[in-house]
């Protein structure tokens, strides 16, 4: 199906729907959502109809779309079948095994030359430029300037320091009478711009108090994630039933929570009835979904403290990603088939030892409601919103939790711990042959008592043998914890980022409680070469990792790890290692086999250097095996780093052969046959 529409310019003064009568009888599907004073020279959609209804193109305000702009949505063939085609007098069986995407979403103050081709799945980043004849294939970020087939940045409209001004400023969401006063600006020099608006943003920003929305006290086992979704009731074609429904099928039995905003309104009756009956088909499952309900002038005090924002097909939804994106949530499509993860079942969730049977089934709705029903928070400090803020520079403030630490830092040193130098931990590693046990977030939260890590189950045992290992002054033993108490300044905008929001004064009191401030650690960073730094788009990660590979270079390696955890396969990390064998444990609370584990690592020779991947189970067992007389280094993070930077993306992915519990359906591992792996093997406790 081809349909064909154009936009001409100055016509859309006003957040304006288009709609095309695609299906007959007068039913109205949202096939374009445009903003104000954008405009389409001529474009067309390409797109398999069929009755999931799955596309939608989005595009926000004052971007500019040139002629014969051609959007290719959902036109996947499975390719893995005998037959790709089509055949005479049968019907297409759509794909089952490729995740279909059909939302296209340009964003703000593009402009996209003539004979562009735009794949389904797309977004295009605030300000971006895609030259003529480029073919998009991917999400561009705000203000990239790309070109060619598949299209790739060749550039940035401004300097890093000037986009992050405007990602602040986001001056399209401006009343339309401000941007017409505010024109000679708007078409003027950047920097004067900046500093023209750029405190009046800080300010506004900075006043933003978050919404109470009382999350959900968790029972379950593994990380809590809050998920936004405000539902598309308005819609002909909604979404909000097959957001509910994946939800609860993908994300029962596990901490992940969804916040629905339902706006109070004379449809409210109406709109909880609609959910009423959906929830009622999952009275028994053990899920977790919130509702906010009320009426409040700023989304943003929602968007600032959840994890994730779910799109719908309403003409807000460019103005929520644009939310998403100042606080760098991911963005989910709800028009994708799967929504969450393709194939993606409740066997691949989080797992626990044993069945949990005090975890609630979800209220009655009418009881949901008159327990969660509330409007904007009449008081409520603002530390928790600034805290994600400060990922943009502009947001830093010398009166909030974390980052008076890093500021001070640099002259009057406030209290954090001494930390060496990832240089200064390798150098003892190598010349001197110390072991290394690693202290990061998951291991003070057990400590704490605290279940932070969906793979490690939190235990007394386990806390105890970590408070013993961090409070050991064993010679050879370096205690590595990470280098984030203070200035940030060599980290990406994602690492900062999430160290702030972490790194709650709450959660560094708790630190502090545990750790000696007379005391010289070691980095526990060093086996977080390329995710975390600002220069990760250079050749310096494979200089750390060059250096890292010193340390096994011509040894012998005994490898502890979880049997989905694959270390150096698939890539040449440990090709410099003289020989290797690997003793398998569980993927997930591997402190559950600990003895097990531990004794028949004792019966490997000890000239083997030992390098461990198991959570928190690690820091515990390179301790034990150092005092048996082997160099053994907590390693974990080294190889799944080492696939992210082969990668190039600059950030976190899923390794579809390797368990990671960092990126979403990071647990999701497929099976390999290798036999050069499977003949490393000497022992596998699962």
């Amino acid at each position: 199906m081809r349909i064909h529409f154009t936009v001409p310019e100055y016509t859309i003064q006003n957040e304006y729907q288009y709609m095309n009568d695609v299906l007959g009888e007068n039913k109205q599907f949202p096939v374009l959502t445009i903003g104000r004073d954008s405009y389409i020279g001529e474009a067309y959609a390409d797109t398999a109809f069929d009755e999931q209804l799955i596309y939608n193109i989005h595009i926000g305000r004052y971007s500019s779309i040139a002629a014969n702009i051609h959007f290719l949505i959902d036109m996947n063939h499975d390719y893995r079948k005998v037959s790709q085609g089509y055949i005479t007098g049968v019907p297409y069986c759509r794909p089952e095994l490729i995740k279909r995407k059909g939302q296209i979403v340009i964003m703000n103050d593009c402009w996209i030359g003539d004979f562009v081709t735009i794949l389904s799945g797309v977004t295009i980043g605030n300000g971006a430029v895609i030259a003529a004849n480029s073919v998009v294939t991917k999400n561009i970020p705000p203000y990239a300037i790309v070109a060619g087939n598949p299209a790739k940045i060749i550039g940035y409209r401004f300097e890093k320091s000037q986009i992050e001004a405007l990602n602040l400023i986001r001056w399209w969401n401006w009343s339309a009478e401000q941007i017409r006063n505010s024109a000679t600006d708007l078409h003027g020099d950047i920097d004067e711009f900046i500093q023209k608006y750029i405190n009046t943003a800080k300010h506004e920003l900075s006043g933003i108090i978050p919404a109470d929305t009382k999350p959900i006290p968790k029972e379950n086992a593994g990380e809590e994630k809050i998920f936004l979704y405000i539902p598309d009731f308005e819609q002909d074609y909604p979404t909000y039933q097959k957001v509910i429904e994946q939800f609860i099928q993908t994300y029962s039995d596990t901490n992940y929570e969804l916040l629905l905003y339902i706006e109070e309104d004379e449809f409210l009756n109406e709109k909880l009835a609609l959910l009423d009956n959906i929830f009622a088909l999952y009275k028994n499952a053990n899920c977790y979904i919130n509702l906010f309900i009320g009426n409040i002038a700023d989304k943003r005090s929602l968007f600032c403290q959840v994890d994730a924002y779910i799109t719908n097909r309403s003409t807000d939804n460019v103005l929520h990603m644009d939310m998403a994106d100042l606080f760098e949530l991911p963005v989910i499509s709800s028009v994708d088939f799967p929504i969450f993860e393709e194939k993606q079942t409740l066997q691949h969730m989080v797992k626990v030892s044993t069945p949990i049977t005090t975890a609630p089934s979800p209220a009655p709705i009418s009881t949901l409601i008159q327990s969660m029903h509330t409007l904007a928070a009449e008081q409520k400090k603002t530390q928790a919103l600034l805290a994600q803020l400060s990922a943009n520079q502009y947001g830093l403030d010398h009166t909030i939790d974390n980052l008076k630490y890093e500021i001070l830092s640099f002259d009057k040193k406030p209290a954090y711990p001494t930390i060496e130098s990832i240089e200064e931990t390798l150098e003892q590693i190598l010349h001197q042959k110390k072991s290394i046990c690693r202290f990061g977030d998951g291991e003070f939260a057990i400590m704490a008592g605290k279940t932070r890590q969906k793979f490690q189950n939190t235990s007394p045992a386990l806390a105890n043998r970590l408070k013993e290992v961090l409070h050991s002054k064993e010679e050879n033993i370096l205690i590595g914890i990470a280098d984030n108490y203070g200035d940030l300044s060599q980290y990406s905008d994602y690492g900062k980022y999430n160290i702030r929001i972490y790194l709650t004064e709450e959660t560094r009191k708790e630190h502090y409680a545990l750790l000696d401030m007379n005391r010289i650690y070691s980095n526990a960073y060093l086996s977080r070469p390329y995710s975390m730094y600002a220069d990760n788009n250079t050749n310096a990660p494979q200089e750390r990792f060059d250096h890292l590979k010193q340390i096994w270079n011509n040894r012998k390696l005994l490898i502890i790890e979880g049997t989905q955890t694959r270390m150096g396969i698939g890539n040449d990390l440990l090709d410099n290692a003289a020989d290797i064998i690997r003793i398998l444990g569980p993927a997930e609370h591997a402190f559950d086999q600990y003895d097990t584990i531990l004794s028949e690592a004792l019966k490997q020779e000890k000239d083997r250097l030992v390098l461990i991947a198991m959570g928190a189970t690690a820091t515990v067992l390179a301790y034990d095996l150092a005092l048996a007389g082997f160099q053994a280094l907590d390693i974990g993070h080294i190889d799944i780093e080492y696939e992210w930077m082969l990668e190039g993306t600059g950030g976190r992915t899923r390794v579809k052969d390797k368990y990671t519990n960092e990126v979403p359906g990071g647990e999701i591992v497929n099976d390999i046959q290798d036999p050069v792996y499977e003949s490393q093997i000497v022992a596998i406790f699962d």
